[in-house]
């Protein structure tokens, strides 16, 4: 069992027991239910800053990436969505600048055309992420973490942007495998949960003391994705690896002055 009582497994329990209970009332192969289901409990799970929202992560000249879930900086983004209805039925376009995460939601992912279409979703939307200006981890160690002033032979803990994207896969159901025709690079997905029992993870190479999994990719010591079996705690390991990314990322507000002028621009001038 884990820390603070059982934390993750408790947590997985919850995931697997709600999605259940909605999956009894709605065909998550319907419409999408399955992505809404994901909102409400993402909203349960994170801390109040973090908004949850359906829709696209927009760029400042209006390109647009992603159709699935977002979580974003509610200080620093407003929305245009109603209070009225139901919360999740309308997508939003959320700035780049104050994007955190993005989630790839698939009910089922079982073969390798489903698998790359989602991985498709998930690159486009990291490519526009790594577009925003960038904030540098003032701390990022360049040669690796230091140690009685020698060079430790493990990598980095984190990347060199504070304002790194994280994107996930989520998949109600799966085998557990990851096609060998993937493209592997920092456009990859971060982090996959695959059903309740497999968890998909960035990994690192340890020289001499093997592989181990990472939050982050590391573009120095990256060692490909990995696939580790977790009997049925894959929701709660994997929710958590989430807060843990987006707890440590640091946004920069967005600057509105470009789409000031050009309003006031186009409002007084016609142009």
């Amino acid at each position: 069992m884990s820390t603070y009582g059982g934390f993750i497994e408790r947590l997985s329990r919850k995931v697997t027991a709600r999605l259940s209970d909605i999956e009894a009332v709605f065909n998550f192969d319907l419409g999408d239910e399955y992505e809404v289901a994901m909102c409400h409990l993402l909203e349960d799970v994170l801390p109040n800053k973090f908004g949850v929202c359906r829709g696209f992560v927009v760029a400042e000249d209006g390109e647009l990436a992603g159709d699935d879930i977002i979580i974003y900086d509610k200080l620093l983004s407003p929305t245009l969505r109603s209070s009225v209805g139901v919360q999740y039925a309308v997508k939003e376009q959320i700035p780049v600048d104050a994007v955190y995460a993005y989630i790839e939601c698939k009910h089922s992912i079982k073969d390798e055309e489903v698998f790359n279409k989602a991985m498709k979703q998930v690159r486009e939307v990291k490519k526009l992420l790594f577009k925003r200006r960038h904030l540098i981890n003032e701390t990022y160690e360049v040669d690796g973490p230091r140690h009685n002033g020698k060079v430790k032979d493990w990598p980095r803990q984190f990347p060199k942007l504070k304002n790194q994207p994280f994107c996930v896969i989520v998949a109600r159901e799966s085998n557990g495998k990851v096609p060998k025709s993937i493209i592997k690079d920092s456009y990859t997905p971060d982090l996959l949960i695959l059903g309740e029992d497999y968890i998909v993870s960035q990994s690192a190479v340890l020289d001499c003391d093997g592989i181990r999994g990472t939050l982050f990719y590391d573009d120095c010591y990256w060692a490909g994705l990995r696939v580790d079996p977790v009997q049925g705690n894959a929701f709660g390991i994997g929710l958590v690896s989430l807060i843990q990314a987006i707890s440590w990322i640091e946004l920069i507000p967005i600057d509105w002055a470009t789409s000031l002028n050009t309003a006031y621009a186009t409002a007084v001038f016609g142009k």
